[in-house]
């Protein structure tokens, strides 16, 4: 309760404080339509008490008006004595209704009692509206007649007066005062108004000025009267309530009292019978004492020998089917209760395979086919899972018709025992079942077990290796010997070893191994035995060596491909650089081999390219290398004898060889030969430059009318005046900025998106227009600026890839192809950085395309950089492979994260089987060593689906989009953007 007058203060405060208008009774914090009609009743007795002396007031003003206005009898009497008779009556009668009002308002019928104080107030006012207009015509002119001003002038302060009065009446009903005033004022004020003149105009502004100040002043005095009445009702209620609360507590505290009383004398009572009770009880407790301590003991042992063993027990009353067990939920989960309920249901809760078998097991021993009954089956755990249990237990009581009526038996868990069965089991069919094969040693490392598998490996049979040593001499071939301080050094420091050996099959045959040994420790730390897996590598090295020979060999001709020359070339340049030694390339081609080929069919050239290859063989006895690199262009590699004039013998003998007629089929087939013939390092030093020098020879040969041989040779060299020019302008154009990048886009076959670029270079030449690369990059490599060329297209290429990651294209990421003399220069790393920091590009997004024979020269600083390159976040591509020189042991020996297939293998798909199974083994090579494949040069559909049948990560090639500017690359990735389903959520 003090809680409501509290808040009652504080809302009465607040309305104070915070409103303006009047209360209404919708404000009020009181649920209940008591408190309203109290209010009402109270502001009614208000207006009652107050009324008389406000009547008397109006009597003595009614009275007062009439002297003042006595004169005007006699022009207008008959208006003049009706005023006075009609005020006079309308007061009387108006103070009689307030007294019905305040004695007799429950006679009153209830539509009038709201409307009497209103149409009291009304009638009182209009009392003095009309005399307003009756009397007031105008206000005298003051300088002419100012003896007459004091009548206005007084009949106005009346008007106030009395205006005052029903305030104070009235103060409670703030409407009824409202519509006194409105009718006292209004009409005089009116007309006042509709006769101008100075002083009315002056008088009629005073008076409206009065009217609202006295409304004004009547909306808060009966907003402050309200909030009166309403808290002394509340403090009324508040009282009241206090009042009632004291007497109601103190009837409880009487009524308490008695209780108190009656409870002290039952307590009485009670404790008498209780010291009765318990010295009955503590006479029977001492006779059962001793017999209860004994059984208490016993069962204690009994419980304490049940819980360590972990056994239940169960008793069946086989004639009132009742179970008593012991320890069952903790075994299995259920109360007494819960395994009551499942007598005679036993199905639902032993597993459907296990319950025939239980059940059986219990028949047969109750019709006595069994001594005992045992079993061992599944049961669910009240947790919903299954526990392996085992019963035993026998009849121990019969009636006297052989029929019996007690089973007593223990259940245990035996869950564990049947998970390590289960274990033990997996274990075995691993072993036995295992793709590797593997053996056990003891911790002597004798042989204890070996599976089928390591037999099939080895031709050893587990009875013949049981028992002995594994380096048992008996068992060891030479050459195997030298793995065993390795294999025992690892495992005495890290515990095991692994690598790959070469083993020895029980035929004697050898074959490579890899092998993983670890040491098993017990408890204490000591080695207990010793665990062996091999795996057999004859079939990967089968499958690299075919590989390497399908990357290296040229199917037709069975001679060297481009690959192995250029492999062979390279390290033959390496040799003679190290031994001072000269050496010569020979350039080798078919005169009118296309005309015969193009006449005759396809065919019948590969049977004329056969032949050639014979002949060559035949006759180029001394070549270091004889490979085919094209259709008809054959090479050799001459690392011996290599001066003009043999070499000069040397090719006449290969002319006059090809020269002679061949035979195929029909036909009698007569070809000329062309050679052109560089020499290292008189005609140059490097690869790239020999292949080109001996090409151009071979081209002033093929001038010359064909069938001979000319040496590479300044005078017929193509870099004349023009290429001098042109190298001029490629230093100027460095400095011009005249290089641009184009992109070609990489597609993911598995969700078709564009996910990466190739950046690829273009020459814009002030008056040639856009030159490709191969117009310019081998002059460039000759005149050492193709380094310069790369930083530019590194910088441009990572800017532009920084762009569409700003422009919301996702994780796009750009290629840039990194050359050898890029990476022999030593900067490359301090390049990267430096570029990376200026555009602030994620490293991320960057990948770096290196060749195969970048990787020939200086292995172990390449190495360096490229790990330092792996460092930094940035993806390392192969390019180009399976046409370079390195080995596949590279792949290992490097950090390389993405092998690019290259086109010439593409290019024969569906036309070539060999560069298929090429391809096919390139793909199942870098799945094995976790390495992303992207196939360029991809031009048809064919090539796509046999690429996407073989799980290509990325493809690229004319079938997708040539090499375009990065504007042609914006509005691709933007078409993509738009064309997937969230990109409107996106954007």
């Amino acid at each position: 309760m003090t809680s409501r007058v509290n808040w009652s203060l504080h809302s009465m405060t607040d309305q104070d404080t915070q409103r303006s208008g009047p209360p209404h009774k919708a404000d009020l914090p009181d649920n209940s339509g008591q408190l309203s009609d109290r209010l009402d009743h109270l502001q009614i007795q208000q207006v009652v008490q107050q009324f008389p002396f406000f009547g008397l007031i109006s009597l003595v003003a009614i009275v007062a008006v009439a002297i003042l206005y006595a004169s005007e009898m006699e022009s207008r009497p008959a208006a003049y004595h009706a005023w006075i008779a009609g005020s006079v009556s309308l007061v009387i009668l108006v103070m009689y209704g307030m007294r019905l009002l305040g004695s007799q308002a429950d006679r009153l019928a209830p539509a009038w009692l709201p409307r009497m104080i209103p149409l009291g107030a009304g009638l009182m006012g209009g009392i003095w509206g009309v005399a307003a207009v009756l009397y007031v015509t105008a206000m005298p002119d003051i300088e002419k007649n100012f003896s007459e001003f004091y009548r206005p002038t007084l009949f106005a302060v009346l008007i106030c007066w009395q205006a005052i009065n029903a305030l104070s009446t009235y103060i409670t009903r703030f409407k009824s005062f409202l519509l006194f005033v409105t009718l006292a004022f209004v009409p005089g004020l009116l007309y006042l108004a509709i006769t101008p003149s100075l002083i009315n105009n002056s008088m009629a502004g005073v008076g409206s000025l009065f009217y609202c100040f006295i409304v004004l002043s009547g909306r808060r005095l009966s907003e402050i009267s309200f909030r009166s009445q309403w808290l002394q009702l509340r403090n009324e209620d508040l009282i009241r309530f206090l009042e009632n609360s004291k007497n109601t507590v103190e009837s409880v505290n009487r009524q308490l009292a008695s209780e108190i009383e009656e409870r002290r004398s039952a307590e009485a009572q009670l404790q008498e019978i209780n010291l009765n009770l318990e010295q009955k009880v503590r006479e029977r407790t001492l006779a059962l004492s001793d017999i209860n301590r004994a059984l208490r003991s016993s069962q204690e042992r009994l419980t304490l020998a049940i819980d360590a063993s972990g056994i239940g027990l169960w008793d069946w009353n086989l004639v009132t089917n009742e179970i008593y067990h012991s320890n069952f939920e903790q075994l299995l989960g259920y109360s007494r209760l819960e395994l009551k309920a499942f007598m005679g249901q036993m199905h639902k809760i032993i597993h459907p395979e296990d319950y025939a078998q239980v059940r059986r097991a219990l028949v047969h021993h109750l019709r006595k086919r069994r001594p005992l009954y045992e079993a061992a089956y599944r049961i669910r755990h009240r947790l919903g899972h299954w526990i392996w249990v085992e019963d035993s237990g026998r009849v121990v009581a019969w009636n006297e018709k052989g029929m019996p009526i007690r089973l007593i038996g223990t259940r245990r868990d035996i869950t564990p025992e049947r998970e390590t069965e289960e274990k033990l089991r997996l274990s075995a069919s691993v072993f036995e079942h295992a793709a590797e094969g593997i053996y056990i040693l003891d911790g002597d490392m004798r042989y204890l077990s070996v599976n089928p598998r390591f037999s099939q490996i080895t031709g050893y049979s587990d009875d013949e290796l049981h028992g002995r040593h594994i380096f048992e001499e008996a068992l060891t071939q030479p050459g195997k010997q030298m793995h065993y301080p390795t294999i025992l050094q690892g495992l005495n420091r890290d515990g095991e070893w692994q690598g790959e050996i070469t083993e020895y099959r029980k035929s004697g045959q050898p074959f490579p191994e890899w092998l993983h040994i670890s040491a098993v420790h017990n408890g204490h730390t000591e080695v207990t035995h010793y665990v062996g897996i091999i795996s057999d590598l004859s079939q990967r090295k089968e499958a690299e060596e075919k590989l390497r020979y399908l990357s290296n060999y040229d199917r037709l001709t069975g001679l060297a491909n481009r690959n192995l020359f250029r492999d062979r070339l390279h390290a033959a340049i390496l040799r003679a650089r190290d031994q001072s030694k000269g050496l010569a390339v020979l350039y080798i081609d078919m005169d009118r081999f296309r005309t015969i080929n193009d006449s005759l069919g396809h065919e019948l050239g590969d049977e004329l390219l056969k032949k050639v290859g014979e002949r060559l063989i035949n006759a180029a006895v001394s070549a270091d290398t004889l490979a085919r690199i094209g259709s008809d262009e054959f090479t050799v590699i001459l690392d011996q004898q290599v001066s003009r004039g043999n070499l000069e013998a040397y090719c006449e003998k290969i002319i006059d060889e090809l020269r002679r007629p061949f035979r195929i089929g029909e036909h009698e087939l007569l070809l000329g030969v062309s050679i052109g013939v560089s020499l290292f390092p008189e005609h140059g030093r490097e690869l790239q430059v020999l292949i080109n020098h001996a090409d151009l020879a071979l081209q002033q040969a093929k001038r010359m009318g064909g069938n001979t041989m000319r040496f590479f040779s300044s005078d017929v060299h193509v870099v004349s005046v023009e290429q001098v020019n042109l190298e001029s302008a490629l230093r100027k154009a460095i400095f011009r900025d005249e290089f641009v990048v184009y992109y070609q886009p990489k597609v993911c076959l598995k969700s078709g998106l564009i996910v990466g670029m190739e950046a690829l270079v273009r020459w814009m030449h002030p008056s040639m227009g856009l030159l490709g690369p191969g117009q310019f990059i081998p002059l460039a490599e000759e005149a050492g600026l193709i380094s310069a060329i790369g930083e530019i297209v590194l910088d441009k290429a990572c800017r532009q890839t920084r762009a569409w990651q700003e422009q919301g294209f996702g994780h796009i990421s750009t290629s840039v192809n990194v050359v050898a003399q890029q990476l022999n220069r030593g900067n490359l790393l301090e390049i990267l950085d430096r570029v990376l920091v200026n555009t602030g590009l994620d490293p991320e997004l960057l990948e770096l395309e290196i060749t195969e024979s970048s990787l020939m020269e200086d292995r172990d600083e390449i190495q360096h950089i490229l790990e330092e390159v792996r460092m930094r976040g940035i993806q390392i591509a192969l390019d180009d492979f399976g046409t370079g020189y390195s080995s596949l042991s590279y792949l290992k020996r490097f950090p390389i994260d993405i092998l690019k297939i290259d086109q010439s293998f593409i290019f024969e798909i569906g036309h070539n089987e060999n560069d298929e199974a090429i391809v096919r083994a390139i793909f199942a090579m870098a799945q094995s060593l976790g390495l992303k494949v992207v196939a360029e040069g991809v031009e048809t559909q064919q090539h796509m689906d046999f690429l996407r049948e073989q799980d290509c990560d990325l493809v690229q090639g004319f079938f997708i989009s040539r090499p375009v500017p990065a504007d042609d690359i914006t509005v691709l990735l933007e078409r993509q953007r738009q064309s997937l389903p969230h990109s409107a959520s996106a954007g």
